[in-house]
């Protein structure tokens, strides 16, 4: 398929899945805009975008002819009032990104909902799903027994065969570039193809 004069390979699907205000749409608006707004009101319903990640062919990586996958990122409002849509919003799910706040206990006690219906509304119970925990630039200002502990990521990551675990900041756009090239990656990986994320 050729789009706007490039080779588009493959088109995923990204959700970006998690708790009222845990900072999802910041990641969104990093990653998709590269901007930071301090004043990010909740989201109402679905955030949107489209971009184009060009990729290599790791067995031929001097082809000349450029090749690209599209994402299509959805970020979903995590209140209350929007759960009831939260499965038709990730059907079809190719890959996702589960967030929860580095200092909200409780942001993380509700990842299992989120988890609960991936695995049950996304393509395959198997796609590559990345734990997040956002907002690390508050680490170092926050008192310790309010952040969410190392061990019980891990615990909750080997619980659920998780595909990886990354800290980020979209204040500081810290590891938002790194965590979507690695989700992208790993559905590459996924589907046999020969191809990384350039």
């Amino acid at each position: 398929m050729s789009y706007d004069r490039k080779n588009i390979l493959y088109s995923f699907k990204i959700v970006i899945c998690g708790s009222n205000s845990v900072g999802k749409t910041c990641l969104f608006n990093r990653y998709c805009f590269n901007s930071f707004n301090f004043d990010s009101s909740p989201t109402i319903g679905i955030n949107f975008h489209s971009i184009n990640l060009k990729i290599n062919n790791e067995k031929n990586p001097d082809m000349l002819s450029e090749h690209y996958i599209v994402n299509s990122i959805f970020d979903f409002g995590g209140q209350e009032r929007f759960k009831p849509l939260v499965g038709q919003f990730l059907e079809g799910s190719s890959g996702a990104l589960l967030v929860f706040d580095s200092v909200s206990h409780s942001s993380f006690q509700e990842l299992d909902f989120w988890y609960e219906q991936l695995i049950t509304n996304a393509i395959s119970s198997d796609i590559p799903i990345l734990l997040v925990g956002s907002k690390s630039d508050l680490l170092e200002k926050t008192p310790e027994s309010n952040i969410v502990d190392e061990k019980l990521i891990h615990k909750y990551m080997e619980e659920r065969q998780l595909d990886g675990f990354f800290r980020t900041s979209a204040l500081e756009n810290y590891n938002v570039l790194k965590v979507f090239k690695e989700l992208n990656n790993l559905m590459l990986k996924r589907l046999r193809k020969p191809f990384i994320v350039a």
